[in-house]
């Protein structure tokens, strides 16, 4: 039995972005990762990294086999894109911590819109700025 186009797509899709989030746990689980506001801390045993590596290692040999029993398409990514799709994501989070947004958690401190809402503005404009200079635009 084939998948029809939309089924392939479909597949192909959901097996990238699980192939995706293997390379993320690859790159945070060997190595501890410090924020400003997190703190990423890889306390695996080196059994369980091994385990964990191997297991990664099978899931990926299916994705490869069911890619060339399906013939799933390869899809090249542009960074450029992926910068933006994340910032704008971001962005729409920053804009829902905005104060006159926050009510929906609370009482607002009026005096927010002074000293959160500039900083919010401020982030929102770095995104953006990242974003153009990922896609080759207002180049320093």
């Amino acid at each position: 039995m084939s998948l029809n186009d939309h089924q392939r797509r479909a597949l192909a899709v959901t097996l990238r972005h699980l192939e995706e989030t293997l390379a993320n746990i690859e790159r945070v689980m060997n190595h501890d990762e410090y924020g400003i506001l997190y703190r990423r801390v890889a306390s695996f045993t080196p059994p369980q990294r091994a385990q964990m590596e191997r297991l990664i290692q099978t899931m990926r040999e299916e994705i490869r086999r069911a890619a060339l029993t399906f013939d799933l398409p390869i899809e090249e990514q542009n960074v450029a894109r992926y910068i933006a799709g994340t910032l704008a994501l971001t962005w729409e989070m920053l804009e829902e911590m905005r104060p006159r947004k926050l009510g929906n958690y609370g009482a607002v401190d009026p005096t927010l819109e002074e000293t959160l809402d500039p900083i919010l503005q401020r982030l929102i404009e770095l995104s953006f700025q990242i974003t153009d200079v990922a896609r080759g635009e207002n180049l320093e």
